[in-house]
């Protein structure tokens, strides 16, 4: 698997919570370690992309509306980009670093 982006990890987390999901589900559908799961699940509540339900004394993630305006606009952003710079940008720009 190719390395992700912060940006393409959090679609990954914020996708996922499309439905109510508990950290273990959001862990394994975005393929994430526990402890990074922790840290972006931190991180998006603070930003107020998710938020926490707690049912039954389980606690569930799901997407707030800024959340889903994130994943619109990353889905747009990923559109424009022209699909070359899924792949090796020095090879096919023959550039050097």
């Amino acid at each position: 698997m190719k390395n992700r982006s912060r940006y393409e990890v959090i679609a990954a987390i914020l996708s996922s919570c499309l439905r109510m999901e508990t950290r273990t589900k959001i862990m394994y559908k975005a393929m994430l370690s526990n402890d990074q799961c922790k840290l972006y699940i931190q991180f998006l509540l603070k930003c107020g992309l998710i938020r926490e339900v707690i049912n039954s004394e389980k606690r569930y993630y799901t997407v707030t509306e800024s959340g889903n305006k994130f994943l619109a606009n990353f889905e747009k952003l990923k559109q424009m980009l022209p699909s070359i710079l899924e792949g090796d940008m020095e090879d096919q720009f023959h550039l050097t670093v």
